[in-house]
């Protein structure tokens, strides 16, 4: 194998991938057509490449030359090629499952409403008994329309896996990750035990004080209204959203206005997705930050992360190796997505920026770490779920645990419908955990050497850019080990989670 060939074809193909998903989810095609880009980069993803990438691999590991990047060079080229391979195989219905989804409508109150957005009218949606309705007929549409697909894609992925000599699914994703998922669950099991009781106090009486009802008999489309904190749009205005985030960017010392590798789109178009999203077409040259403008807190928190992405890779140095500007650990580009998402917890940053007043400071902060809460136990529930899910051939009967295992955590009911469509390909559920990990102490580490006001601080801006500099070189750990910290350890997290709450 030509080494040099593959990784230049492999970076055209990414690109084409990433340009394909921007023009798709933003709005500006309506069918999302990937099995093409793959028919056209075949040689990526056959079985001679894989093995040929896979010795690799194994062989410059087993030598031990010390010469680490060859090492994860080798390795990050093989998980690229196993995981294309699988993707490739069964595109053909990730594809239609996509565009079955972009086309698909329901009928609220004699409407036809795409059904992508209608997850934002039932966010938005005061009444209880409609939001109730709108959810139902989400259910039914993913029951009939989603689940049917969904299972066969999901089967086959697990049948491939033994095809290709692991246990299962999972075993698979625990050898390329290189990561104990089983060990990742028992920690996030310390998660849940330490917060369990705090998190039933506060998400009851948060249910009590804004719905009026009794968190033992609501749903997850009830929170998804609570998360929507309609109290707060006066601080989180639609019009002042993209102002916001080019004002917090330059405070870190970045004119966002000057990047000219960073394309924001922002228009609305009914196709959209409604949720901001970055596509890395080109690292460093070419990167897509997409939003919807649609004003409150979760759609700000939303930019912010997108734009952690984005800042991430429009700085990485480009004249890095293309597995080191795009491959690697995801867990790396999500732990910085969330260190931009945490500038709305930093009460300096509220009232810098947001001119909150003290007691909306207090009010915001905490139901923003309840928030987080909820969301750090709903991804220990699907870790948990995942792990039962993948560890069979079948996917039959998981519906009711996946209902019960995320209901238990979270209280709010989650229905069985859901339980092929709210799954990560490829385990980036514990890429997601593993962030969270990471940036709580990364933010330790920023609030210890340039304070609470660190996000406007040259320094600080500083230390970002040279992390950044580094694309995906390195895993967390290593980023960490920089920082003089030993390893990921989640007792981080969980204290600044207990912290929040502590305080009301």
């Amino acid at each position: 194998m030509n080494l040099f060939e593959y990784m230049k074809d492999a970076e055209d193909f990414i690109s084409k991938v990433e340009k394909e998903y921007y023009l798709h989810f933003a709005g500006l095609k309506p069918n999302l057509n990937l099995k093409s880009i793959y028919d056209g980069y075949e040689s990526l993803f056959t079985h001679e490449s894989l093995n040929s990438l896979k010795n690799l691999s194994e062989k410059i590991k087993k030598e031990n030359k010390g010469n680490i990047d060859e090492e994860k060079r080798a390795l990050y080229l093989f998980q690229f090629c196993l995981e294309g391979y699988l993707s490739n195989k069964f595109q053909n219905i990730a594809d239609k499952i996509a565009n079955i989804e972009a086309i698909t409508k329901i009928n609220i109150d004699g409407k036809d409403v795409p059904f992508r957005y209608s997850d934002i009218l039932l966010l938005n949606e005061e009444d209880t008994n409609k939001r109730r309705l709108i959810e139902d007929k989400r259910r039914e549409t993913i029951s009939r329309v989603f689940n049917p697909d969904l299972k066969i894609y999901w089967e086959s992925l697990h049948e491939e896996s033994l095809r290709l000599g692991y246990k299962s699914y999972l075993d698979l994703f625990m050898y390329i990750k290189g990561i104990d998922i089983y060990k990742l669950d028992k920690e996030m099991d310390m998660l849940l035990e330490a917060t369990t009781e705090l998190y039933e106090y506060h998400i009851g009486k948060l249910f009590k004080e804004k719905l009026g009802i009794d968190v033992y008999n609501s749903r997850a489309s009830d929170f998804a209204f609570v998360k929507r904190a309609k109290e707060f749009d006066v601080y989180f205005k639609k019009e002042n959203m993209i102002p916001v985030f080019k004002e917090s960017m330059r405070l870190l010392n970045i004119d966002i206005d000057k990047q000219d590798n960073i394309i924001m789109d922002t228009e609305e178009r009914e196709t959209k997705s409604p949720r901001a999203f970055c596509c890395t077409v080109k690292v460093p040259s070419e990167i897509y930050l997409v939003i919807l403008p649609g004003g409150g807190q979760d759609d700000y928190v939303s930019l912010f992360h997108e734009g952690g992405h984005a800042e991430h890779f429009a700085n990485t140095m480009s004249n890095l190796d293309f597995p080191f500007r795009y491959l690697g650990d995801s867990s790396l580009t999500e732990g910085y997505a969330f260190c931009f998402e945490s500038f709305a917890s930093n009460k300096n940053w509220l009232k810098d920026i947001l001119n909150m007043n003290n007691q909306a400071v207090e009010d915001f902060t905490y139901f923003l770490g309840l928030i987080n809460l909820f969301f750090l136990r709903r991804y220990a529930g699907k870790l948990k779920y995942e792990i039962l899910l993948h560890s069979e051939k079948k996917v039959d009967n998981k519906d009711e645990l996946y209902s019960e295992i995320l209901s238990e955590n979270l209280i709010v009911k989650y229905f069985p419908e859901d339980y092929l469509r709210d799954v990560d390909e490829g385990f980036y559920c514990v890429n997601y955990i593993r962030a969270w990990i990471f940036e709580a102490q990364l933010r330790n580490y920023m609030l210890n050497k340039f304070g609470y006001t660190w996000y406007k601080n040259k320094k600080a801006s500083d230390l970002l850019k040279e992390l950044w500099s580094y694309g995906q070189k390195y895993s967390p750990e290593e980023v960490l080990n920089f920082l003089d910290y030993k390893n990921l350890d989640i007792n981080f997290l969980i204290d600044n989670t207990i912290e929040v709450l502590n305080k009301r």
